[in-house]
């Protein structure tokens, strides 16, 4: 045992620096279908459960020094193709040792994360499987530690499957966040730290690093349990957590938007899948409320994610009905009813939860008439109550008494009421930071329905990384942010308005008016797009651009079981053309500019 502590002389890291545990405030959410929410990873590889007040890492032991999972110019951390799986890749000389996480349920319904090491290198490396007592964004509490074969076991609950009997560990009390006491013990020489496999400290200092071998070209997997019983259930292969998400992904609708990758909306969209099952606050976000919630509904729903957006509906109403959602908040509920209806997921919990629905749908008709929201509600009580109660709220003439409600709904992608566009300028301008996700989200909902020019991509770039993290309100990966970001994706493809007479009543026979890109930015002129199976209030909406010289071809194709009328139009390119074809194919004339938006026309009156 002795031999793996004496490949190393001094006490250090690659940099000579660690970030404190509370300043750790950009991290990606290690998330299941099942579980929900299981741990973070942040940008250094360290792994924090979500149920244990612990934080496990990996060190890596190269030539005389310890190089501290990732402290260094040399790590470079993506999300697998947009999927909650991450990898930290940390350079020694030419090649990379590294580190891949996701998390797994053992099939008990409670999540694991799963850490597969691989060394590229050509020299043999020791891995110290580390357990200290951090939360990431507080310190955490860790009474008694000990190596039992190969568990780590923490306050005599397992925490660390680590796959064979550590070659050596050590331990140490945790004095200071940068791991100082720790990292003596690794390079202490003495013969009583040799071997040393147990501490415990009152004040909950406790830590320990159990080391491992990681010669070339043998990979090590090691088990962060749930913290109920070790794991009696092998974790499935990579490939096969791969192929799962992508399953669920593969029914939402396809986005190609020009210099978009095509990972950022999975990014978006298996980040709110992740947390379909959690039920209480994002972590680190002390601002939350449960209607903050109805953005992850309008999200999902708006790329067709119905099950998941439906799951979520289902608890904010019965959180109306139980009085714990106030009637402030019914606007957003009721966007989130409008975001479901016509699903066959929404229909059926909108048909369980009827009086609140016919509580927060009326409120919201009778409120604050958006005209774009209108059928949706409509089709909302339809599947709660019947054709009667939709018939008859069909008359419901409502006046906007609440300007600032058309935030509300701008931030559920709707088209933004004109008497609230001050309001949603001012949101715009207050959102904290200079370019949260939120800002980012909201401006591309404006930009699709007033003329304005708004390129997201650099912003989202920048604040994203390389992980796609997308902080909110300065925290790390929550979704609620990535909600904001998807909301105007697909506001920038898709905007809707009941057609007909103006004045008319909007009926449920009524035809729905599909704008197609009236979010596209000026730089995207003469450039391919395209999305797939993009729910609207008609169908399933697929629509590609070519580009032909001066002139673009559309081609769209929409799926309409129901038959539901329609009349589409691309009128931030060519204001002539409309139709009423499923599917075709005709060249637009050549765009001198960038139309005004629908929200601006007249014939798109959002009141």
């Amino acid at each position: 045992m002795r031999s793996l502590r004496e490949l190393f002389g001094r006490s250090s890291t690659d940099d000579g620096t660690v970030a404190e545990p509370a300043t750790n405030r950009s991290w990606n959410t290690l998330s299941t279908l099942g579980a929900g929410s299981v741990a973070d990873v942040d940008s250094t590889g360290a792994i924090y459960p979500r149920n244990r007040p612990v934080s496990v890492e990996v060190w890596f032991g190269v030539g005389d020094r310890w190089m501290r999972g990732g402290r260094s110019n040399g790590v470079r951390q993506t999300r697998i193709v947009g999927l909650p799986v991450i990898e930290t890749r940390q350079r020694v000389g030419e090649d990379d040792l590294v580190q891949t996480a996701w998390a797994d349920e053992p099939g008990d319904g409670h999540g694991r994360v799963v850490l597969h090491l691989t060394n590229e290198t050509d020299v043999a490396v020791v891995a110290a499987v580390v357990v200290r007592p951090n939360r990431v964004i507080e310190r955490g509490h860790i009474g008694e530690l000990r190596v039992s074969g190969s568990l780590i076991v923490a306050d005599k609950v397992p925490l660390v499957e680590i796959g064979r009997t550590p070659g050596d560990s050590a331990t140490a009390i945790e004095t200071d966040s940068d791991a100082s006491a720790l990292l003596e013990a690794l390079a202490s020489a003495s013969d009583e730290l040799i071997g040393q496999s147990e501490i415990s400290d009152p004040d909950g200092r406790a830590s320990i690093a159990a080391l491992i071998p990681l010669t070339p070209g043998v990979d090590r997997e090691i088990q962060i349990l749930d913290g109920r019983e070790a794991s009696t259930v092998a974790p499935a292969p990579i490939e096969n957590v791969v192929a799962g998400w992508r399953s669920h992904v593969s029914e939402a609708a396809e986005f190609v938007l020009p210099a978009w990758p095509k990972h950022i909306p999975i990014a978006l969209q298996t980040s709110l899948l992740g947390a379909v099952a959690d039920r209480g606050a994002p972590l680190g976000d002390s601002q939350w409320r449960r209607a903050d919630d109805t953005v992850l509904v309008a999200a999902l729903a708006g790329v067709g994610l119905s099950w998941g957006a439906a799951t979520i509906l289902d608890r904010l109403l019965d959180d109306v009905t139980n009085g714990d959602i106030g009637r402030d908040d019914w606007p957003a509920v009721a966007a989130g009813c409008a975001a479901v209806a016509g699903t066959s997921d929404g229909n059926a919990v909108l048909k369980k939860n009827g009086e609140a629905v016919f509580a927060v749908v009326g409120h919201a008709l009778s409120a604050a008439r958006v005209i774009a929201m209108t059928l949706p509600l409509i089709r909302a009580l339809d599947a709660a109550h019947g054709p009667d109660a939709a018939h008859d709220a069909s008359s419901i003439d409502g006046a906007l008494k609440n300007p600032a409600d058309g935030v509300t709904y701008a931030r559920h992608g709707f088209p933004v009421p004109a008497d609230s566009v001050a309001f949603v300028d001012d949101a715009i301008a207050r959102s904290a930071g200079p370019m949260t996700a939120e800002k980012i989200g909201l401006s591309m909902v404006a930009s699709a329905h007033f003329d304005e020019d708004f390129e997201p991509l650099v912003p989202v770039r920048s604040l994203a990384g390389s992980t796609w993290r997308w902080p909110h309100r300065g925290c790390g990966d929550s979704p609620h942010a990535r909600a904001a970001l998807l909301v105007g994706l697909r506001a920038v493809c898709v905007s809707e308005y009941p057609g007909g007479p103006v004045g008319e009543p909007v009926l449920l026979t009524t035809s729905a008016d599909i704008d197609i890109f009236p979010g596209m930015s000026s730089s995207w002129l003469g450039q391919n797009m395209q999305f797939k199976r993009l729910p609207t209030t008609a169908g399933l909406l697929s629509v590609a651009l070519r580009w032909h010289g001066e002139r673009p071809a559309l081609l769209w194709e929409l799926e309409s079981p129901t038959g539901h009328p329609f009349t589409l139009s691309c009128s931030s390119i060519d204001l002539g053309f409309t139709t009423s074809e499923l599917a075709g194919e005709t060249l637009l004339e050549a765009p001198t500019h960038l139309a005004p938006k629908p929200g601006t026309s007249p014939k798109k009156s959002m009141l």
